[in-house]
C-alpha cells in the first residue's frame, strides 16, 4: 500500500513539474530579438542584415530554457563580429549588442595570401590580397613567426607590438593611416639585439630597440618625436627609441639607422 502511494506521489510530482514547465514555456517565450549592431564598413552593414535575420530563429523559443551561448554561436559564424553583451529580458526579449572587429594587421601565408588579424590580436581569416574591408590596406607584419592556431596571433614580441600600437592609437586614431609595415629585425652581426622596424607612409622609419622592455613608454617617446618632425624630415630618416632594463629610454632622429 505504501509502495503504491509512493508511486502515485512520484507520478503526481512529475506531472506537476511538467505542468509548471509547460506553463513557464507558454508565459516566457521569445517574441523579439533586439540586436544593436555597431558596423563601420559596407561589408559589415551587409553582414549585420544577414545576421539579424539569422537571430530571428530564436523567436518562439522558451526564454527560460534558451542558452545564450547558442545566440553567441550564431554571431561567431561571422568572424568580423563579436558580442559585446547579451541577456534575456523577461518575459519575451533577447537583447544583444554586436560590434564589427577592426582589421589591422596581416602577414603573408604562402599560397593562401594574407592572414588577417584585428586590433586585439584575434585571427579573422585568410584573404588573397592585402585589402582592408573598411578601405585601404592592413599593416604588413614580417619576421614575427606568427601562428594563429589558437585563434589569436602568437609570435615573438607580438604582445609588445599590440601594447606599442595601443599608445599610438590613442593619439593617431586608425594607425593604418600612418603605418605601412612592421618588421622584426634580427641583425646578423648581433642576433641578441632584436628590434622592430616600423615603416610609415610618409617615409620616415621608426626603429624600436629591445622590444620586450617598456613598449608603452617607447611608443610615447616615438610618437612625440614623430609628431615633432617637420614635413621635410618626415619623408626620410630614422627615429630610434632604445633602452632596456636598468637603462634610460631615449629617442632621437637621424638620417641613417643606428640599429642596422
Amino acid at each position: 500500500m505504501k509502495k503504491k502511494a509512493l508511486i502515485t506521489t512520484a507520478v503526481a510530482a512529475v506531472l506537476l513539474l511538467a505542468a509548471i514547465a509547460a506553463g513557464l514555456n507558454a508565459i516566457f517565450t521569445v517574441t523579439h530579438v533586439s540586436a544593436v549592431f555597431h558596423a563601420f564598413s559596407e561589408a559589415g552593414s551587409a553582414e549585420a542584415s544577414e545576421l539579424r535575420e539569422k537571430l530571428d530563429r530564436f523567436v518562439g523559443k522558451s526564454t527560460t530554457f534558451l542558452d545564450l551561448g547558442d545566440v553567441e554561436a550564431v554571431v561567431e559564424e561571422y568572424p568580423c563580429f563579436h558580442v559585446d553583451s547579451v541577456r534575456k529580458k523577461y518575459p519575451a526579449t533577447v537583447q544583444l549588442v554586436v560590434s564589427e572587429r577592426r582589421e589591422r594587421y596581416c602577414f603573408l601565408r604562402g599560397e593562401n595570401g594574407y592572414a588577417v588579424i584585428d586590433d586585439t590580436g584575434k585571427y579573422l581569416y585568410d584573404i588573397p590580397e592585402n585589402v582592408n574591408r573598411a578601405g585601404g590596406e592592413n599593416i604588413v607584419l614580417e619576421g614575427f613567426g606568427i601562428s594563429t592556431e589558437s585563434g589569436f596571433a602568437e609570435g615573438k614580441y607580438f604582445p609588445e607590438l599590440l601594447a606599442f600600437s595601443s599608445v599610438l592609437e590613442e593619439t593617431l586614431g586608425e594607425i593604418r593611416t600612418n603605418i605601412l609595415s612592421v618588421t622584426l629585425v634580427t641583425p646578423a652581426s648581433d642576433p641578441s639585439n632584436d628590434f622592430l622596424r616600423i615603416k610609415t607612409r610618409e617615409g620616415v622609419v621608426i626603429d624600436v630597440g629591445d622590444p620586450a622592455y617598456a613598449p608603452e613608454e617607447k611608443a610615447a617617446l616615438a610618437l612625440v618625436r614623430y609628431l615633432g618632425l617637420s614635413d621635410e624630415n618626415r619623408i626620410f630618416g630614422y627615429i630610434t627609441v632604445i633602452g632596456g632594463e636598468g637603462q634610460s629610454i631615449v629617442s632621437d632622429y637621424s638620417r641613417n639607422s643606428r640599429l642596422g
